[in-house]
């Protein structure tokens, strides 16, 4: 696991099938349900449900 400057936590993966960085949802839900992500052109929104599920949606 490893810290960055800022005191966030990611971490990488010891999965052989997954080789890519592990950011908790944490992160990125620090003050609010949702967080837009831009993805080419378009703008995405991924968000908690009641359910404590993660939906993304257009």
């Amino acid at each position: 696991m490893r810290v960055l400057k800022d005191d966030r936590v990611i971490a990488s993966s010891s999965s052989s099938q997954y080789n890519g960085i592990v950011i908790k949802s944490e992160e990125l839900f620090i003050n609010d349900h949702a967080v837009r992500i831009v993805h080419g052109n378009e703008i995405y929104i991924l968000r908690i449900t009641k359910a404590n599920k993660l939906i993304l949606t257009k």
